[in-house]
Parts: structure tokens; C-alpha cells; sequence
């Protein structure tokens, strides 16, 4: 069984960080209707494949029966989680997907609002700001949701310390990534974001010293990101990075989860335990066009 499945449900998103490898700026079709979305959870369910969900974006809460899916989702046996920059929620949001959600993730890069409008997250000078998110993760702790913080080392953050208010909102898992660059998605502004392995080195090691030790700090370099992730895109098809760009399957509501993946499971796939789960990599001599 894979562990999870992350479903891109949606290509809008009302931040513009420079830094995003999931713009779907390559697609300009809409995506599934909201029946089809179902139809493609419920494929998913059937292959028996799949442990967790994972509804990602653009930004995922824009869906506006998005409770409803997570709901759906769980009465199929899923794990449930979703990613999200956490501007269109709040306490009371949380409550009500509280019976249905397993995990919410919280994009966090910077609490400095200057480092949050340089990177683009923010929505017309709007940021996120720390007492929504402590709003938000207060709500996690109350009704049982495990809380997790995504944090991409760019230049914009690449020097500072968020140890001490990250031990203050008491995650359970803090995902440190590199900028990634992936060509069609943010290759035009990625010159402007990256770092260096060593810069996102010091970054991932000073940011662990004084971390609370119930917090488990998960720290992906550019080359892990790359390729160790099955993802679905709002077309319906099962895409991975592996190339440095998307690699799409045919959509899978009209071949099926199987046949779907094989046309991205170009030479062997293996599964490597990572995080205590199984992701999906692929040897560095893939090749497929």
C-alpha cells in the first residue's frame, strides 16, 4: 500500500508565493466537477492503494465543499489531511471538520510580515498573521486534530530563527523543505528564491537546536522532493516532478487508478521508508516523454 495520495484539487490560490512548484500554470483547462471529484475519491478508495489523502492546492479551502470530501474521504477508510496557508480559515472551521480531519498542515515560512510580502504570501499586501494561526492551532489541540507546519527555506527566510514560536504553537510534525525549482511551475522567479544546499543546511540545523522534543523536525533537501511524492492535479490525473517538471497521466476517471499510474511509473518504482511511512521515488534513470 502507498501511504498517501496528495490530491491538488484546485489550481487557484489568492497568495502568489514566488517559490510555488504547484502554480499549474501549464494548465489552462478547468478541473473536475464537483460529482467527478467524488467519483475519483471513491476510484481511489476501490484500488485499495492508498492509506492517507492529502487535498492540497492551489489553495485547497477555496473548494467550497471541501469539508465535504474530507467527510467523504473518511467514511471510505482514509486517513485525511490537507495543506493549506491558512487565510480562509478559523476556530470555527476547524470545529466543523474536527470529526472528519486526521491532520492539518499550515504553510509557515516566516512570522516576519516583510519576509511573508517579498516571498509572495500574502494576498494583496494581506498576510497571514501569527494570532489567525494561533487561532487556528489552538483549535487543532481542543478538538484533536494533529497539527503540522510545512516551512520552505527560500532567501527571503534563510536566516532566521523560528524555533522559539514554533515550540510556542507545538506542532507535531515541522516539515523543513528546500526551494524547489520545477521547470513550467516556478522557474521564472526561482532565481530570485533559491538556496544553496549549504544555505538550506544551516538553516535546517539551527532551526533544530532548542526545538521542543515532541516536535519531529522532517527535513527534505531538493533532491528528496523531487520525485517522492504521488500527486493527483484538479485534472483527475496522477502527475509526479521527478523530470523537474509534471509529468501527467491520462485522466484517471477514464482509464483507471492502475493504468493511470503505469504511465507515470516509467522503469521500477520503489518504495523507501521515510517519516515512518512508504513514499513513492523512482530511480534517477527514469526517462519518459
Amino acid at each position: 500500500m502507498i501511504s498517501t495520495v496528495n490530491y491538488h484539487i484546485i489550481k487557484a490560490c489568492n497568495f502568489k508565493c514566488k517559490f510555488c512548484y504547484a502554480t499549474f500554470n501549464d494548465i489552462r483547462t478547468k478541473g473536475l466537477l464537483k460529482s467527478e471529484q467524488f467519483r475519483l475519491i471513491d476510484k481511489l478508495a476501490e484500488s485499495k492503494m492508498f492509506q492517507k489523502i492529502n487535498f492540497a492546492g492551489g489553495e485547497p479551502t477555496l473548494v467550497p465543499h471541501i469539508i465535504e470530501l474530507i467527510k467523504h474521504s473518511k467514511s471510505l477508510g482514509f486517513e485525511t489531511s490537507i495543506v493549506t496557508n491558512g487565510s480562509k480559515i478559523d476556530f470555527e472551521w476547524v470545529k466543523k471538520v474536527s470529526p472528519f480531519l486526521d491532520i492539518l498542515a499550515i504553510s509557515v515560512d516566516s512570522f516576519d510580515e516583510k519576509a511573508n510580502l517579498d516571498s509572495g504570501r500574502n494576498n494583496n499586501g494581506t498576510t497571514f498573521s501569527f494570532n489567525q494561526l494561533i487561532e487556528i492551532t489552538n483549535a487543532c489541540h481542543f478538538f484533536g486534530i494533529n497539527l503540522k507546519l510545512n516551512t520552505v527555506v527560500t532567501q527571503f527566510n534563510k536566516s532566521q530563527y523560528l524555533t522559539p514560536l514554533i515550540n510556542q504553537i507545538k506542532p507535531f510534525r515541522w516539515k523543513i523543505l528546500q526551494a524547489t525549482k520545477v521547470i513550467g511551475q516556478n522557474d521564472k522567479e526561482f532565481e530570485l528564491v533559491k538556496v544553496s544546499e549549504k544555505e538550506f543546511e544551516r538553516f535546517s540545523k539551527q532551526n533544530q537546536k532548542g526545538l521542543n522534543k515532541e516536535i519531529k523536525a522532517v527535513i527534505e533537501t531538493n533532491e528528496l522532493i523531487q520525485g517522492s511524492y504521488l500527486m493527483i492535479d484538479q485534472k483527475g490525473r496522477f502527475y509526479d516532478s521527478s523530470l523537474g517538471r509534471h509529468n501527467y497521466s491520462s485522466c484517471i476517471l477514464d482509464i483507471g487508478v492502475n493504468q493511470s499510474l503505469e504511465q507515470i511509473s516509467v522503469d521500477t518504482i520503489k518504495f523507501k521508508k521515510r517519516e515512518g511511512n512508504y513514499s513513492m521515488i523512482k530511480n534517477s534513470t527514469n526517462a519518459h516523454s
